[in-house]
């Protein structure tokens, strides 16, 4: 449940004592002695009591300082002695922390001590919120302190950053001290339990083979969310974006989010959740999710609770980012994160959400964390899967407070969880809040935890399940009867049969598509619906790119920028229309501009996004004397300001890529780009881009227009910085080469490796102007940026025009069956093919096709070129693929397939022959080699074979 940690005293008064004492302060304020821990305590006890002079006759000044100072020693180490485990297997000792005897403070040995009324006000707090009592004696305040911080809460606050938050949280839980439960309060959570047991009992019983991952050990939890939920829904909240792994997942559903329990029923018998016209592969049980409206006295709140994989904690940061575009819309949006106390201390992606919880472009205004502390994880005890004392002491990185309460005291579950929403909706921070229960069963319900953990559950197997527990507490007090909690058993079990026999006639509801997605579509014939036109008035784009570049007056802008970036951009745009080129950076700076001219949201994220890795992008500029910052495309389109984050983002790629995933799948026209450094650190973001980006769409038909930046490029930068990875995208790919048509029907995600700026503005513009939403990766280039020949004319980008999925250079071969050798590629290759083969004087023996896009497989517009072939040359022709990377990387074991079975198609009307060559670097296992001498090699041997005929 938690581990013993050492811990320091660092009084000023106990350092003065140990003078002489032989006890020795080491730097780090820790105690260094040989003897014993228990002569050490008395030795401390001895020589702090020798600090405060013994003498019966006090001052006042210096009593209150003593209480004081006791006061604080309980607020901070008071948690050492709290009851928080309901299995009672990790029952701290009473009256070992001596920090908490009062003897050390000279408060036990005056006899007037124990009648005399000491002045507390500004102390500690006790009696009711609003009137305090102004004096106690010190048995009163010894006990309050007792109460409140060493009963079944155990509260960590003193690593907070300010005093202000430290006394807020302080004056909450000793004040709530006296607070206590109404009836129906007590009535309502008894019953929330025990419907919660009854739909776990009638599970195992209709579907005894189900993992359904329960409640049971820890059933107060569905009674804290409804208490969080209500706070949150009193305080104006409008939103409430809810993350949280498996455990209880499906108590919470069918409990409190208002999910259809037949819907279940029909989901665990093996149906889809979907209705017949989505297409959707599904997911298990304990991965649903809903959006539904609670209702607390008239106070109505959406809620969301998100679909999550199983990797756990990946849910965060996509729930952060599904937050933050609430609130960019103007929501009034609140997050809460739940989840388990192994996953929770393990899984880095925890400490990578926290990082984002403070930065101005990801902050959400406060999480709430809730832990299910099940003390175990699946079969690992805390001692071997965490460091740290509690599970939610990570939380501590960034001044979290940490409340842990044993789940089986609903009073302080009740009091701990309306401090959480408090605490969120007043400091705008992270709150942590430890419930530490138990699981009755093992990791799921078909699991023996007896094998690994014997001892716990000889305990569990013999102590009767809480509800049935508090059921009978409430029965003793006379707040409910008997006959009461029957009927609500009964009128339980006959909801749940009812239900279970209405799946026979169930049809799933139409829970997708509404809202702010009602005019986005599930993509069923990508012929159709790929080819919006997404060309915009020229004069309109030129002018976004040279306001781009504006810098007012007085401005003092870098003296490079000015003459290389901003002089350049403005020279190239200050022609004629006919002859503006257009670079890279220019064609990027229009897409955005262009989006956000139409009322889209934009969002840029990743490290360096600001200035760009390659020092190409510059959309903000730095005063080199004063420092102050100006963003001059927002002065080109009015109304802009709110909807263009820049979000230069700290060195993660799991969480921020998960965030703007989160970010995207909110409302179609968020159009959020996270861009890598190098294309290669997607690796740190996988198990997003696996569970997420890649297939979300198919599990959960969850729509995203999540586009991702990979710098890719085989330059001499080492196998680090080279290879973005190509083949690991196109193997997500679901782009079906089995197909009879050549019109790709389905496809998850698309995936371009663009060579010119007009294609590059043209497929980010594509993003946001289809009907549907899918994931786009862009390999983009590094040396291409600033290469002179890679450029657009402006023409290339007027209304009208689209996005060149396959580019070829056919135009040019007046008799085309004097080509000798075809050489598909895709990428930045292409510039070097067309500088060799113009060497070698070439043209009219080699033709070069460019597969702009990868995915989905652009078989269509082979196809259209090909049929004005020749077809006899075609059979006799050589056709290659060629690529930079090695033969085991790249694209080539994805598009040799397809390409033979488009060329013949067109040629034999089946597909009988290998045709496609390959010309690259030989398989190896690093992307590159660290090597300039073997990388020139390599190059050279690459030109010299795809012109050799």
């Amino acid at each position: 449940m938690y581990r013993h940690a050492a811990r320091s005293t660092t009084s000023k008064a106990v350092k003065q004592a140990t003078t002489g004492s032989g006890l020795k302060f080491s730097s780090s304020s820790t105690f260094q002695h040989s003897t014993s821990h228990q002569l050490l305590q008395q030795e401390f006890i001895a020589t702090a009591m020798r600090c405060y002079a013994s003498s019966s006759a006090v001052s006042k000044d210096e009593l209150l300082c003593r209480v004081h100072s006791m006061v604080r020693a309980y607020r901070n180490y008071g948690h050492l002695e709290a009851n928080i485990d309901p299995l009672g297997l990790n029952v701290p000792k009473k009256g070992t922390t001596i920090e908490l005897n009062p003897g050390v403070y000279h408060l036990k040995d005056i006899e007037s001590l124990g009648t005399t009324p000491v002045d507390i006000d500004g102390i500690v707090h006790i009696g009711e919120k609003t009137i305090p009592k102004k004096q106690a004696t010190i048995p009163e305040i010894v006990d309050h302190l007792r109460d409140v911080y060493c009963g079944n809460i155990a509260a960590q606050f003193s690593h907070l950053e300010t005093t202000k938050e430290q006394m807020w949280l302080s004056k909450q839980l000793e004040s709530l001290q006296a607070d206590h439960m109404t009836n129906e309060e007590q009535k309502r959570a008894m019953s929330l339990m025990v419907e919660s047991e009854a739909f776990d009992h009638f599970m195992a019983k209709k579907f005894p083979s189900v993992k359904r991952y329960g409640l049971e050990g820890c059933e107060s939890m569905i009674y804290a969310m409804d208490v969080v939920f209500e706070e949150l829904a009193n305080s104006d909240i409008s939103d409430i974006i809810l993350g949280m792994p498996h455990r209880g997942r499906l108590n919470l559903l069918t409990g409190l989010l208002n999910f259809p329990t037949r819907a279940l029923f029909h989901k665990v018998k093996g149906y889809s959740e979907f209705p017949e016209e989505l297409v959707a592969t599904g997911d298990v049980l304990s991965h649903l999710g809903v959006s539904t409206e609670l209702d607390y006295h008239n106070k109505k709140v959406q809620l969301h609770l998100l679909n999550n994989p199983s990797h756990l904690e990946a849910i965060n940061p996509v729930a952060l980012g599904k937050t933050r575009a609430k609130q960019s819309h103007g929501s009034n949006a609140a997050c809460i994160l739940m989840h388990g106390d192994a996953s929770f201390a393990g899984q880095g992606i925890v400490a990578e959400t926290f990082t984002l919880s403070r930065l101005p472009l990801f902050r959400t205004g406060g999480t709430i964390h809730i832990i299910l502390n099940n003390q175990i994880g699946f079969t690992t005890s805390p001692t071997l899967s965490r460091s740290t004392r509690y599970s939610g002491d990570v939380g501590k990185m960034v001044g979290c407070p940490i409340l842990a309460v044993n789940a089986e005291d609903v009073e302080a579950v009740k009091k701990v969880m309306s401090i959480s929403a408090k605490y969120r909706n007043k400091f705008a921070k992270d709150i942590i809040v430890e419930l530490v229960g138990y699981r009755r069963h093992g990791h799921n319900e078909l699991d023996e935890p007896a094998f690994t953990q014997p001892k716990m559950y000889q305990v569990i197997r013999k102590k009767p399940t809480f509800p049935a527990t508090y059921t009978e507490d409430l029965i003793g007090k006379n707040i409910v009867t008997t006959e009461e909690v029957q009927q609500i058993k009964d009128k339980c079990n006959q909801y749940l049969d009812a239900e279970f026999k209405a799946v026979e006639g169930y049809k799933p509801e139409k829970r997708y598509f509404l809202g702010d997605w009602h005019n986005i579509i599930q993509a069923s014939d990508f012929s159709k619906l790929s080819l919006p036109m997404t060309g915009y008035n020229i004069d309109r784009l030129k002018e976004i790119a040279i306001f781009s570049v504006k810098i007012p007056e007085g401005f003092n802008v870098h003296k490079h920028l000015e003459k290389h970036h901003i002089g350049s951009r403005l020279q190239a745009l200050q022609k004629d229309n006919k002859d503006v080129n257009v670079d890279w950076a220019t064609a990027e700076v229009m897409a955005f501009g262009s989006l956000l001219d139409e009322g889209y949201t934009v969002r840029l994220s990743g490290q360096d996004v600001i200035r760009g890795t390659f020092n190409q992008r510059h959309l903000e500029f730095v005063d080199q004397e004063s420092e102050k910052r100006v963003l001059p495309l927002l002065d080109a389109i009015p109304g802009a300001r709110g909807r263009f984050e820049l979000a230069q983002s700290p060195l993660s790629e799991f969480a921020v890529m998960g965030f703007e995933y989160g970010y995207t799948i909110d409302n179609p026209n968020n159009f959020s780009v996270n861009e890598m450094q190098f294309g290669d650190f997607f690796n740190g973001a996988q198990i997003i881009i696996d569970t997420f980006i890649n297939s979300g769409e198919d599990k959960w038909c969850l729509c995203s227009g999540m586009t991702l930046l990979l710098p890719h490029g085989y330059d001499g930068a080492g196998p680090e910085h080279s290879s973005g990875r190509i083949e690991r995208f196109l193997q997500l790919c679901d782009s079906d080469i089995n197909t009879d048509e050549l019109v790709q029907k389905r496809v998850n995600m698309c995936v371009v490796n663009c060579t010119t700026p007009a294609n590059y503005f043209h497929v980010l513009r594509r993003q946001m102007k289809r009907k549907f939403r899918k994931p786009l990766v862009v390999f983009s280039p590094k040396t291409l940026l600033k290469k002179k020949e890679c450029v657009s004319n402006l023409s290339e980008f007027d209304e009208g025009t689209i996005f060149q999925r396959v580019l070829t250079d056919d135009y040019k071969h007046a008799n085309i069956t004097k080509v000798k050798k075809v050489l598909f590629c895709s990428g930045k290759i292409y510039y070097d093919l067309f500088e060799e083969r113009a060497k070698k004087n070439m043209e009219n023996e080699v033709m070069i096709i460019r597969l702009e896009q990868l995915s989905p497989f652009p078989f269509e517009q082979l196809y259209q070129v090909m049929d004005k072939w020749d077809k006899e040359w075609m059979k006799t022709v050589n056709w290659t693929w060629i690529q930079e990377e090695h033969e085991n990387m790249g694209a080539y074991t994805y598009v040799a397939p397809r390409l033979n079975k488009a060329i013949n198609t067109v040629v034999h009307g089946d597909n009988r022959y290998n045709l496609i060559k390959y010309i690259g670097r030989n398989a190896a296992s690093a992307p590159a080699t660290g090597l300039k001498y073997d990388h020139l090699k390599e190059i050279e041997s690459i030109m010299t074979a795809a012109f050799k005929l």
